[in-house]
């Protein structure tokens, strides 16, 4: 009987505690996702617009897309009419025409009209373009000894007037082949740099990436995942490229507020672009 009784009491417990759970929310609502950043220089491309999704599904990166939008962007006395290209492994929006290059100190809007009606608003002015001071060394040698300081080489830029901040980013060209891009080529292959920090969230991606209150870096192995031929990259931002890298940087998540896009979520912003090559070498095999 006592036994009866202990199983009743944990029958009714457990039915209390069921009843006391909420149920999982499926009235989730999706917000509307603009990502698009026109580069001083280059063509109209890489323009996403996107679509959120709850966090009971399984994440689809390929499924976010929103792929039959109008997308218009308007400035320097012309209006252009973007393709969605799903051929690649970065689907995107862009200018077809790439002879036309963004233009710096020049206004730029964006419209992203939906197929349910709702439409997308934003602008941006982009930056004058930089120079290099200091242009980064085409071979940098991993320090023999990693218990010591890195060496103090440093790279520089021309300062744009009215902008304080600056983006330094380093891109792994090529994560495969490394004796290839030697004076005297052999087949040795890359290999990524020793990082005790492998739990990291950037872990995976190939670049790295600081926004710096100053037009002038040294050039540190911790900065680089990757052995090997590396793209070098100093954008000047407009002021939505910027809080947009701070958020997702910095805290790993978005403030709609913060955000550039009237109608939804997301930025309309600018840069300009110095672009060069370092090697980064090995201290071993």
């Amino acid at each position: 009987m006592k036994l009866y009784v202990k199983f009743l009491m944990i029958a009714v417990v457990a039915a209390f505690i069921c009843s006391c759970e909420d149920d999982i929310p499926m009235d989730y609502k999706p917000e509307n996702i603009v990502e698009a950043i026109l580069i001083v220089g280059e063509p109209i491309q890489n323009i996403k617009v996107l679509k959120s999704q709850p966090l009971y599904h399984n994440y689809n990166y390929y499924k976010s897309f929103i792929k039959d939008a109008e997308v218009i962007i308007s400035g320097d006395g012309m209006q252009f009419r973007l393709l969605f290209n799903s051929d690649t492994a970065h689907p995107e929006y862009y200018f077809p025409d790439k002879s036309y290059l963004v233009k710096p100190a020049t206004k730029y809007e964006i419209e992203v009209r939906l197929s349910d009606g709702k439409i997308l608003t934003g602008e941006t002015t982009t930056p004058m373009a930089s120079s290099w001071l200091t242009k980064p060394k085409k071979f940098v040698q991993y320090p023999l000894d990693t218990l010591k300081l890195p060496s103090r080489d440093s790279i520089s830029w021309q300062r744009v007037p009215g902008y304080d901040f600056y983006i330094v980013a380093s891109i792994c060209l090529d994560t495969l082949e490394y004796g290839k891009y030697l004076s005297n080529p052999t087949d040795e292959k890359n290999r990524r740099v020793y990082n005790p920090f492998a739990s990291d969230r950037f872990y995976r991606e190939l670049s790295t990436t600081s926004l710096v209150p100053s037009t002038q870096v040294p050039i540190v192995w911790p900065a680089f995942k990757w052995f090997g031929l590396h793209e070098v990259v100093i954008y000047t931002p407009d002021w939505n490229f910027t809080r947009w890298l701070l958020q997702n940087v910095a805290t790993n998540s978005v403030n709609p507020l913060l955000g550039s896009i009237e109608g939804g979520v997301g930025v309309f912003g600018s840069a300009s672009a110095l672009r060069d090559t370092s090697f980064l070498m090995k201290n071993q095999p």
